[in-house]
């Protein structure tokens, strides 16, 4: 009996070395599917796997296999750390940036009113026709009196509010989503490119949207004039997805890895208790430093919405 709970006790150490190994190679493989896209989604829970495959290997006093089993970990730890460092920030006027998606206009437009409270800018997508009717009767319409708009029924509309006017402002072309462009003021630097971004979700027959949308928001990014810059919303996409961290090149930088705030999950918030597993909502930023991102809640959503205390430098 003893020697069947080993065996029992050492497959399952060895799976979870596996886990661990795959997670480190999802993290640096370019996924397209859904399957691998989800598990992509899921890598920072390796590093419970490879906790647990360090224990099992240590008291059992398999030697090889634990020091396997450190090398994945330590990989492991390496493609997370970045989100536990922080960045120092300049002097300046600290101000904040929020995002919000209403889950098919379903969102307490009041509940997100009160938890941005004095943000210069707010990205929301999933905005209804009837959503925006509500926003544009609350609070967020009086503290934010400017406004982007491509509505829409279900997933497809987007917003932008901001506490200074909106200038320039275009749709990113040929996504599958209403994305939003314009420039507007922010403390600390007058001539900034925000963006409201929702790429289309890698739903079960539709990874090839995802992979699309991303493809098109490196190449619209990578495509504008040097300056500040503000990328906020629903990306679909966690730090852990290649397409995700292109993004992150020519001076952009995603707000909570910036700010150390480590593993912000935003999604799903319908299930499993109300809490989020993977953190799919971000802030990116160029010519700014963020501070801190943290999250609240937004009831009748699935999402809980995402704030980033920014300074300029």
């Amino acid at each position: 009996m003893r020697g069947f709970l080993t065996f029992v006790v050492l497959a399952l150490g060895w799976v979870l070395l596996a886990v661990s190994v795959v997670a480190v190679w999802l993290h640096y493989h370019s996924s397209r599917g859904t399957v691998a896209l989800y598990a992509t989604a899921a890598v920072p829970y390796a590093l419970v796997a490879a906790a647990v495959a360090l224990i099992v290997f240590a008291v059992t006093r398999r030697w090889v296999a634990l020091s396997l089993t450190v090398v994945a970990a330590a990989a492991l730890c390496f493609t997370q750390g970045p989100m536990w460092v922080a960045q120092s920030a300049p002097a300046g006027e600290r101000f904040t940036v929020a995002s919000a998606n209403l889950m098919v206009g379903n969102g307490d437009v009041d509940a997100v009113a009160d938890a941005v409270g004095g943000a210069d800018l707010v990205s929301l997508q999933e905005v209804t026709p009837a959503a925006a009717d509500r926003i544009r009767a609350s609070a967020l319409a009086t503290r934010l009196p400017h406004e982007y708009l491509i509505a829409g029924n279900g997933a497809t509309g987007t917003m932008l509010r901001s506490r200074q006017p909106l200038t320039d402002t275009s749709r990113i072309p040929n996504m599958a989503l209403a994305n939003l462009s314009a420039t507007t003021a922010l403390p600390g630097a007058p001539e900034t490119r925000v963006l409201a971004v929702h790429p289309g979700a890698p739903l079960q027959g539709y990874a090839n949207v995802w992979n699309t949308d991303m493809q098109i928001l490196a190449e619209y990014l990578g495509a504008l004039p040097e300056g500040p810059a503000i990328v906020a919303g629903d990306f679909n996409a966690t730090w852990d997805h290649t397409r995700f961290r292109a993004l992150l090149t020519d001076g952009f930088a995603d707000a909570g890895v910036q700010s150390g705030s480590a593993w912000v999950p935003t999604y799903p918030t319908d299930r499993w208790g109300g809490y989020p597993l993977v953190a799919i909502d971000h802030v990116v930023i160029r010519g700014f430093v963020a501070t801190g991102v943290r999250t609240f809640t937004i009831p009748g959503s699935d999402h809980r919405g995402v704030l980033a205390d920014l300074v300029a430098g």
